[in-house]
Order: structure tokens, then C-alpha cells, then sequence
């Protein structure tokens, strides 16, 4: 049975008129009574009593109106939401995020601005490394990732989002905690506290490659993977450490965070997907996203 042969039906039955009931449909009487008429055949029903005066529905015409209408609202609504999810306005969203992206003001703008624009998505947001998202992405568990390059897979491609300077964190009682800047250099004899490079920020090979232009080479004295873990190691007063200036977010008795005067070293928050991913919803976040990074964010 056609849907428009439903549709038809729906519209006379509504009308009770096949004048009027044409002209709804923008098409000639004749050929509308004779598509009624199929359908009565194809269903070996009368649908309607017709008279030169006047015409009404049949009792299994007015149950099949019921029914006729509950499937071409389904058809709407299927047709409806194909359309939306070619448009990227429903579906399922996975966003990979390191850590430290959370204590960042840029992720949460990007995510508040989407789900008000594309509440008919679902977001599914996994704490995951830099390295486990980009395994993540080659297998498709993710469609994006909130990471920290530097990222050699030239399959993916970057979108920066923050570019931040990394700050010292030390203990209360170090004796350089009260400087208002330090030098890297000067952290030359104090064991430090890394994210170890599997999990790691990109931090382990910039501090590193740093502290040897510096003219020295880093004591590792102890690995973390998360960021609280570090500021409460350092806190601990088992060494100091060297993090993203977000770390700053963390409020921790005993440690300080104080910048690095020379060589700044910066590091970056970037997002990052498939360059093959052809994901409508993927297209739609991305829109979002450098949209918001295009505004400029009025801080106090």
C-alpha cells in the first residue's frame, strides 16, 4: 500500500469533500476519487457512503482513519528525525578529555554552547590520556578528543583550543616559594615530580628538552598520573613539579604555584579527530566549537 494513497484518504475523510479535498491536495477531483476507489479495492472495503450531496465516513472507514493517521505521523516523524541527524542535530557524541582540560574555562564554554543549540544529542564525555584517546579515536570509540599534543598521527587533525605557559609547583617550605618568578635553571638540584609519558600531558618531553637547554637534566624522584596526585606528591614534599597553569585551580595547604621566568615553556589544549570522520553531529560540534573560540571571553 503507498503512503500517498493514505494520505489521500486522510485528507477526504478530514474534508468530506472531494472538491475540497482535491484542492488541499492540489490535484483535479476525478483522479482523487479514482485513487479512493483503488484503495478500497486493494482493502475490499467501502471507506465512504457517497451521495451526489453528501459524503461520510463507513464504520471501518473511521477505525482505518485512526490507523491511517498513526502511520503517517510515524513516517513523519522518521522522515523528521533522518533529516535532523543528516543535519548533525541528534545522535550520539563521545568526547575524549585529559584530566586537565576539566580545570580549563574553554571546554566547559564549548560544551554549554552545544548542548544549548543541540539539546537532541547526547554526550558522553571519558577522562582518557592523550595516548589512550588517540588509540580510542583510531577505533572509533570516540569521534573527539580533548588532549594535550604534541601528537604525531597524521591522520588526525588539531584544533587548538588553549595555549598556556606551565608554572612551577612547590612545597610552602621550599626556599625559593616566596619568588614572584623563577628561573628554570634554578630548580636545577631539586628531584622532580612528572606525569610519567604514557599517560602524560606532553609535559614529560618539554620539560625534559627545556631543563637540557637550561644546562641540566632533570632528576625524576617520582610519577603521577593525575594532577591532584602531583600537587598532593609535591605538597607531601617529595619534589616539585612543572604543570599547566590551570593547576593553579587546585587549592592544596602547603604547596604554591609560581611562574617560570625563563624559558617560558607552553603548553597546549587541543581537540582533535579523525580527519576522515565524516560524522554529521562531529561537523555540527566542530561548527560550535570554533565558533566559541572566535568570541572574545570577558574575564573579571
Amino acid at each position: 500500500m503507498e503512503l500517498r494513497l493514505l494520505r489521500y484518504f486522510v485528507t477526504v475523510a478530514e474534508e468530506l469533500h472531494f472538491s475540497r479535498a482535491a484542492a488541499r491536495l492540489h490535484m483535479a477531483q476525478p483522479p482523487l476519487s479514482q485513487q479512493i476507489r483503488q484503495l478500497e479495492e486493494e482493502l475490499g472495503v467501502a471507506l465512504f457512503l457517497r451521495t451526489q450531496r453528501h459524503v461520510e465516513l463507513t464504520e471501518p472507514g473511521r477505525q482505518f482513519l485512526d490507523s491511517a493517521r498513526e502511520i503517517l505521523a510515524s513516517v513523519d516523524l522518521a522522515v523528521s528525525q533522518v533529516r535532523r541527524a543528516a543535519k548533525g542535530e541528534v545522535g550520539q557524541l563521545t568526547l575524549g578529555i585529559v584530566s586537565s582540560a576539566a580545570l580549563e574555562d574553554t571546554l566547559p564554554r564549548v560544551l554549554r554552547a552545544y548542548r544549548e543549540r543541540h539539546p537532541g544529542v547526547a554526550i558522553t564525555l571519558r577522562e582518557l590520556s592523550t595516548g589512550e584517546q588517540l588509540e580510542a579515536l583510531r577505533d572509533n570509540r570516540i569521534q573527539l578528543g580533548f588532549l594535550r599534543p604534541p601528537v604525531h598521527t597524521p591522520e588526525m587533525t588539531l584544533t587548538t583550543l588553549v595555549r598556556e605557559p606551565l608554572v612551577v609547583v612547590l612545597p610552602e617550605s621550599h626556599p625559593l616559594s616566596r619568588r614572584k618568578q623563577i628561573p628554570l635553571k634554578a630548580l636545577a638540584a631539586d628531584p622532580f615530580i612528572m606525569i610519567p609519558r604514557p599517560h602524560g600531558l606532553g609535559i614529560m618531553d618539554l620539560v625534559t628538552a627545556a631543563c637540557l637547554e637550561a644546562g641540566f637534566t632533570p632528576r625524576i624522584a617520582q610519577e603521577a598520573r593525575e594532577l591532584q596526585t602531583v600537587v598532593g606528591l609535591v605538597a607531601a614534599g617529595f619534589g616539585i613539579s612543572l604543570m599547566p597553569r590551570t593547576v593553579q585551580k587546585i587549592r592544596h595547604s602547603g604547596v604554591v604555584y609560581v611562574p617560570l621566568v625563563s624559558p617560558r615553556i607552553f603548553i597546549e589544549i587541543a581537540a582533535a579527530h579523525r580527519s576522515s570522520e565524516a560524522s554529521p553531529v562531529l561537523a555540527t560540534f566542530l561548527g560550535v566549537l570554533r565558533e566559541t573560540l572566535r568570541k572574545p571571553v570577558n574575564r573579571p
